[in-house]
């Protein structure tokens, strides 16, 4: 199990079976943890779970606030948030 599998599930249309390894990845500490929060934080993304997405990639920052893919990627999703639900963030 390793975090290229759950890449190439999710690809492939798999989402759930990627969630569930990446998972597993976590509560075996099978891989880095920052690379794992943040492909699940991705995954999340494009399912359409906001909420799932920002918490995985706000742990990432947490661990590693120079991360570049997961600041890019809460970036985009909170300008995405703030075009279409700007009460969400601006009550």
């Amino acid at each position: 199990m390793n975090i290229e599998n759950a890449k190439q599930l999710a690809k492939q249309g798999n989402r759930e079976g990627a969630i569930t390894m990446l998972r597993q990845m976590l509560e075996q500490n099978e891989g880095e943890r920052e690379l794992v929060l943040l492909e699940l934080g991705v995954v999340y993304n494009t399912m359409g779970e906001t909420t799932q997405a920002i918490n995985h990639l706000n742990e990432v920052i947490r661990i590693n606030p120079e991360n570049t893919k997961a600041k890019a990627y809460l970036d985009m999703i909170n300008g995405i948030l703030d075009y279409y639900c700007k009460d969400l963030l601006n009550p």
